[in-house]
């Protein structure tokens, strides 16, 4: 569980609810992304606790790594949209937190085409 010091004591946020956070950052993105498969995020989840809608948060001593697995849109360019999801995730976490965001690893799962 990352935990910071401030002036009157600590903060402590469990990694699910990071994961949270990250996951509603992303829903403003959709139908460019979605979470990858349903089959395998579930089965994923089983075997990492701290695993939800394919994020996960490693915490190091003063930082934090995030690992997304996502499914991008049919004919997106990938690469402007990775760094985009980069920046925004890194952002929205270090804002709302106040951790460190040490690097944001985006694995792409799946393509997916507009419902």
């Amino acid at each position: 569980m990352p935990i910071q010091l401030l002036e009157d004591g600590q903060l402590h946020i469990k990694e699910k609810v990071l994961i949270d956070l990250i996951y509603f950052s992303l829903q403003k993105h959709y139908p460019f992304i979605k979470p990858y498969n349903e089959w395998m995020k579930r089965v994923r989840n089983s075997l990492n606790r701290n695993e939800k809608y394919g994020i996960i948060v490693v915490v190091e001593e003063n930082s934090l790594e995030l690992d997304v697995s996502l499914s991008v849109l049919y004919g997106s360019d990938i690469r402007e949209l990775t760094k985009t999801i980069q920046n925004i995730i890194r952002s929205e976490i270090e804002l709302c937190t106040g951790f460190t965001v040490k690097q944001v690893r985006i694995r792409i799962e799946d393509i997916h085409f507009d419902d």
